[in-house]
């Protein structure tokens, strides 16, 4: 058996472009399949972030969905845009609870990947409009988003 030798600068961008590829496809279903206009929170998401202790701002995507198997919970699956690597995706599960107009108030807290401390997020989530604060041990800033338009991806 062959084996090929990857660096592990390549090994990552491909790691990452494999991420990017299925985040893509699940934005652009959720985009497709949202109803227009919308009847609540879940679904997809489109706008930025902003980090208020040093200012750096970036692109942020989001799929809103009821968490499997765990009710009262909703996984907030986020795309954000940063530094040299640009995309980080990942998952937050928190509580939400539903309001009589649909929407949800979210105030959860995880534990970040590699150590680095616990993220909070406070905000509500509207038919239309996404509107949170974040707050972890070196940052603190806002989300804002709004639903994409039908043929979105990203």
């Amino acid at each position: 058996m062959k084996f090929i030798l990857i660096p592990p600068a390549a090994a990552m961008a491909l790691a990452l472009s494999s991420c990017a590829n299925s985040y893509s496809r699940s934005f652009a279903e959720a985009s497709a399949a949202l109803p227009r206009p919308p009847v609540n929170a879940e679904g997809p998401w489109l706008g930025t972030w902003k980090s208020a202790a040093n200012g750096h701002t970036g692109p942020l995507w989001c799929i809103v969905q009821p968490a499997p198997g765990r009710p009262g919970e909703y996984d907030f699956r986020y795309r954000a845009g940063w530094g040299v690597l640009k995309f980080g995706d990942y998952t937050h599960t928190t509580p939400a609870k539903t309001a009589a107009d649909g929407s949800l108030k979210l105030n959860g807290e995880m534990a970040l990947p590699g150590g680095f401390g616990v993220y909070r997020v406070d905000g509500r989530v509207s038919r239309d409009s996404f509107s949170a604060t974040y707050r972890s041990a070196g940052d603190r800033g806002t989300m804002t988003m709004k639903r994409p338009p039908p043929e979105a991806g990203d």
